[in-house]
């Protein structure tokens, strides 16, 4: 619900009309407590809310991650899709879990520091060549990179296991690496002529 939130802010910021904007804005600002009130926590059940200030199980699964797991192999990690020397890691307090239900925890535990570091680069790199895009290229890129970020921190999916979330990133990869020339090279111009 926030990633649909800010995708929605996201796109109603580009307009030029000030009244569109005010008026979508105060819909969402009506809207967002009542749907946080009837769909997230059910009408007030002190269960689930503890449930859902939890994340359900994650926030004490990652805390437990972090002081239990990642001492025993902070270096480079356990391995990939491994965040354990067992199948599943449980702490006395958690859940047995196979995976973190986080992209970058998950890249932590599997690949260690060393592995984080690298991904927290490609970040910055993939963010650095969205930014050097023409205005409306770069509007479109961040709109997909948005949700697959606000979902790496929930699920796992850029860097590993199979997801569709991983599409989009790729998507925005290739937007932003390959480049569309006016020009042939002089190798180009020979394959053309030869065909």
């Amino acid at each position: 619900m926030i990633g649909a939130l800010l995708i929605i802010y996201f796109h109603i910021s580009q307009s030029d009309k000030k009244q569109l904007k005010a008026l979508i804005i105060a819909g969402m600002l009506i809207i967002a407590p009542v749907a946080i009130w009837k769909v997230v926590l059910k009408g007030g059940d002190t269960e689930r809310l503890e449930e859902v200030m939890s994340m359900t199980g994650r926030l004490p699964f990652w805390k437990a991650l972090i002081s239990e797991g990642l001492p025993r192999e902070p270096l480079l990690g356990f391995g990939f899709m491994r965040i354990d020397y067992k199948e599943f890691f449980q702490s006395t307090h958690t859940y047995p879990g196979k995976m973190t239900h986080n992209t970058f925890m998950q890249v932590l535990m599997n690949l260690g520091f060393v592995g984080l570091t690298l991904v927290i680069f490609q970040m910055i790199f993939t963010l650095r060549g969205i930014f050097k895009e023409n205005k409306e290229i770069k509007l479109m890129l961040l709109g997909m990179l948005i949700p697959v970020i606000i979902n790496s921190f929930t699920e796992f999916g850029i860097f590993g296991e199979s997801n569709y979330g991983i599409l989009f990133y790729q998507l925005v990869i290739f937007m932003i690496a390959f480049d569309n020339r006016k020009y042939l090279t002089s190798v180009e111009k020979m394959m053309v002529r030869k065909v």
